[in-house]
């Protein structure tokens, strides 16, 4: 009954098996399988990283963390922008599909006197009147380059790169809510070894004044005594200022007022043992780190534009048709002599636009190719954070017991330099010194101890641990490889050709 261009039944076809632009392939990089600098290659189980914080022994530290995942508000912030995507993938999802209007009208026409239908011309004519309409509307634009089904891959990477972003920021936030208690913890031991050394030299001082009563010491040896307790005391509080500080951004990390978790200032953490950590493979090590996931995913959608801007040299197929009822009668309104319909095939093709088109393919180019180098660059500075994590912690482990015995050596030389004194071998100087070297080797103590906890928490975030702990997070579908390296891109985006 119709007839229809040939080519517009050929593009339907096509426009299933054709897309422009290459596809894009993950390739592995030659620095996914190299060792570590001072460790074993050895691949670990993935359960040892989701949630490290529960295996060190300090409840207080597991709840706060899993709290923070759950409420922290920049979380929440990147739930919500990976609902904004989804939603822009929908919208180019819908763009493969016919869209499909319906329509009702009543129009109430009055025709002029002074045309050609006018009552000079029919005697009779009826220059008002009523007219009623029902009718759809069909559009459909064939994909018939592969243009659409690039915007809606392009699409969907860029729902992965936001949920990638969205666990490294469960991951930065695990790791600074660690980093924090740490600190906390640290300045608290700190504030304990500073309070251990002023009630010793307060006693010092009584000692001092009841000898100088006697006759024992002079006014000079008192004076030494009260500023040694005097620069102790001038210490603590900054010391105590920290440790607020940190309590109350332990409060804003999970989610909560400030002064939530206040009473932390008053709780003196357990001592925690430095455990002996796995990291697995520099390939485990890029698969479990959300930022590389995220510029891979950048990369993905930044090659797929490739492809749509190639889509705009090529013509566009497409069909409008519309039908249905119009009459003057609303009862004749569905009767076979109201039908009309009109089908339209196009084909458009922009034949010049001034060179538009082509900048635009050159512009996806470089667009991709940069994503490509910074997800190169990502891969290399993620090996690098963890070997100068590793690095730092294997040194705070190793020096963690000779703080500890300094500690020791220092107390046991305060012990007898106070005999000493009492005997009369040293002088008051000489012991001040004793008290002055175990204060201090207190306090190193206690921020060895927070530099080390520090280097755990640290260590942890530079292997990607702890971000599938709680939820809610969302799995990139598609495990993030290793990125390829500056010299094997894919060739779809490093040349740049017309």
């Amino acid at each position: 009954m119709f007839g229809y261009p040939p080519i517009f039944f050929a593009g339907m076809l096509l426009s299933g098996c054709m897309a422009v632009g290459g596809d894009y392939e993950r390739q592995p990089p030659p620095a996914a399988q190299t060792n570590w600098i001072d460790r074993a290659n050895v691949a670990v189980a993935e359960e040892e990283f989701v949630a490290w914080w529960r295996e060190i022994g300090d409840p207080e530290l597991a709840r706060l963390i899993e709290a923070a995942l759950q409420d922290n508000l920049t979380i929440r912030q990147g739930l919500s922008r990976i609902e904004e995507a989804n939603a822009r993938r929908l919208r180019a999802r819908a763009a493969r599909y016919p869209s499909v209007s319906a329509e009702s009208s009543t129009t109430v026409l009055q025709q002029s006197l002074n045309t050609q239908l006018g009552q000079a011309q029919f005697p009779g004519f009826e220059r008002q009147y009523e007219q009623y309409a029902l009718g759809a509307a069909f559009n459909w634009q064939v994909d018939l380059w592969g243009q659409t089904r690039r915007r809606i891959d392009a699409a969907d990477a860029r729902v992965e790169a936001l949920i990638a972003a969205a666990n490294g920021a469960r991951l930065a936030i695990a790791s600074e809510t660690a980093a924090t208690y740490f600190t906390m913890a640290g300045f608290q031991q700190e504030k304990r070894a500073l309070l251990l050394g002023i009630e010793a030299q307060r006693t010092q001082l009584d000692l001092a004044e009841t000898r100088l009563e006697a006759g024992a010491i002079s006014r000079a040896q008192l004076v030494l005594v009260e500023a040694e307790l005097a620069r102790l005391v001038e210490q603590l509080p900054g010391v105590e200022a920290e440790i607020q500080a940190n309590a109350l951004a332990l409060g804003v990390l999970t989610g909560r007022l400030p002064e939530t978790e206040i009473a932390l200032a008053d709780r003196v953490p357990p001592l925690l043992e430095l455990p002996d950590i796995p990291v697995g493979t520099r390939a485990d090590l890029l698969r479990r780190r959300p930022d590389v996931a995220r510029l891979e995913r950048e990369l993905a959608a930044e090659t797929f534009g490739i492809g749509v801007a190639r889509g705009e040299l090529f013509p566009q197929l497409g069909l409008d048709a519309s039908g249905g009822f119009t009459s003057i009668d609303p009862g004749t309104i569905l009767s076979g002599d109201s039908t009309r319909f009109t089908i339209v095939p196009f084909l458009s093709w922009r034949v010049f636009d001034g060179g538009r088109a082509r900048a635009d393919i050159r512009l996806a180019q470089a667009e991709a190719r940069t994503a490509a180098l910074a997800y190169v660059e990502g891969t290399i500075t993620a090996i690098e954070e963890a070997e100068i994590a590793i690095a730092q912690y294997d040194l705070a482990r190793e020096g963690r017991p000779l703080a500890l015995r300094t500690i020791e050596l220092a107390q046991e030389n305060l012990r007898l330099a106070r005999i000493r004194f009492e005997v009369g071998d040293i002088d008051r100087f000489e012991l001040q010194d004793a008290e002055r070297t175990y204060s201090d080797a207190l306090r190193n103590g206690a921020i060895s101890y927070r530099n080390s906890t520090l280097a755990l928490a640290q260590l942890y975030a530079a292997l990607g641990g702890g971000w599938q702990a709680v939820p809610p997070y969302v799995a990139i579908p598609v495990p993030a490889p290793a990125p390829p390296s500056a010299a094997a891109l894919p060739s779809t985006i490093l040349p740049i050709s017309d």
